[in-house]
């Protein structure tokens, strides 16, 4: 893994980044918020998990709230949702128009409800909720998202993002030599699509190169280790993995239905996932890298998240950095970029 500033490479191009607001479990710390990430993709970003504070940890980070397509709440625990409605109501403030989809477990729905009915939570912009369940529970362009259930001691979720890069190579001898004029069945061929010319079909492998590979992240949400979840995140390029306890406090682990370090690092290696970052630590550790270095004895792609770091995800590698963020009590002046 390649460590470095990503103001030092202004050339870099990544195809999805992931973002770190806060790596705590139950409560915050000095050094670390409650848990919520950002993932961005090609269509735009994504929100997963919004415990206390997250939008503050916005502000430092440099991120638009306003460029949220979606947020994904992986159980209706206090420390991964108390940060939503305050989100919300900011982007309202802010004037949003754009529709924001929201998925989550039922009882989500009816908190919004209740903020909404009792304390006028009444948003301009439209919330698009979507139960979770498993399977694909939201779709943009190229990008998808699919949910599983996670083991915990409540209605939990695991999530998965796969973005496929919808435009195949074209190949304009091989759609020459069928006669093909050049047009709108190209552009739709290299989109996928199966042609008819001159009455006879046209697939877009006849003419194309192999769809590329997508690029998929695991989001595991708290969970005790399990095989299902081994299979949702079966090969995927970076897998995010709750890591509450070392393997120390394995009992405890199985008693609150939570991973520790050791947990995440067979998840990881029995999923064949290409990368693993721990994430969402017990107070109790001031200091994660011995958890890191726990897991890697398991699975030697390992890393812990700290907050404000940043994975860009390149072709067969990743990238990580620590963003460069605006000091706490500096007045940001609510100005947002990225």
């Amino acid at each position: 893994m390649d460590y470095g500033l990503i103001d030092d490479l202004p050339n870099l191009r990544y195809k999805m980044q992931v973002i770190f607001l806060g790596t705590s479990s139950a409560v915050p710390t000095v050094r670390r918020n409650t848990v919520s990430i950002v993932v961005k993709t090609s269509e735009g970003q994504l929100m997963f998990d919004c415990g206390e504070g997250t939008q503050r940890q916005m502000l430092y980070a440099r991120l638009n709230p306003m460029k949220l397509k979606a947020i994904f709440i992986t159980h209706m625990h206090f420390d991964h949702i108390m940060g939503l409605t305050g989100l919300l109501m900011t982007m309202e403030l802010l004037k949003r128009k754009e529709p924001l989809a929201l998925v989550g477990p039922r009882g989500l729905k009816k908190m919004l409800d209740f903020f909404e009915r009792e304390l006028y939570m009444n948003l301009n912009y439209e919330l698009k909720y979507t139960a979770a369940e498993p399977g694909t529970v939201f779709e943009l362009g190229e990008v998808q998202v699919q949910a599983e259930r996670a083991v915990h001691s409540t209605e939990s979720y695991a999530y998965k993002v796969i973005q496929r890069k919808k435009k195949r190579k074209f190949n304009v001898d091989k759609a020459k030599r069928l006669g093909i004029p050049q047009g709108p069945l190209w552009g739709r061929l290299q989109l996928g699509e199966t042609v008819v010319f001159n009455g006879i079909e046209i697939s877009p492998d006849e003419v194309c190169e192999p769809p590329e590979k997508p690029i998929v992240i695991g989001i595991s949400g708290d969970t005790a280790y399990s095989d299902n979840l081994v299979k949702f995140f079966k090969g995927a390029n970076l897998l995010i993995h709750e890591s509450t306890f070392s393997s120390d406090l394995q009992d405890r682990a199985r008693e609150m239905l939570h991973s520790t370090s050791t947990d995440a690092a067979r998840v990881a290696k029995d999923s064949g996932s290409g990368y693993l970052v721990l994430y969402h630590f017990s107070e109790r550790y001031k200091d994660v890298e011995p958890l890191e270095k726990e897991a890697r004895t398991i699975f030697e792609r390992a890393l812990a998240a700290r907050d404000f770091m940043a994975i860009e995800i390149l072709e067969n590698d990743i990238k990580v950095s620590q963003l460069k963020t605006v000091c706490a009590g500096e007045d940001s002046d609510n100005k947002v970029g990225n």
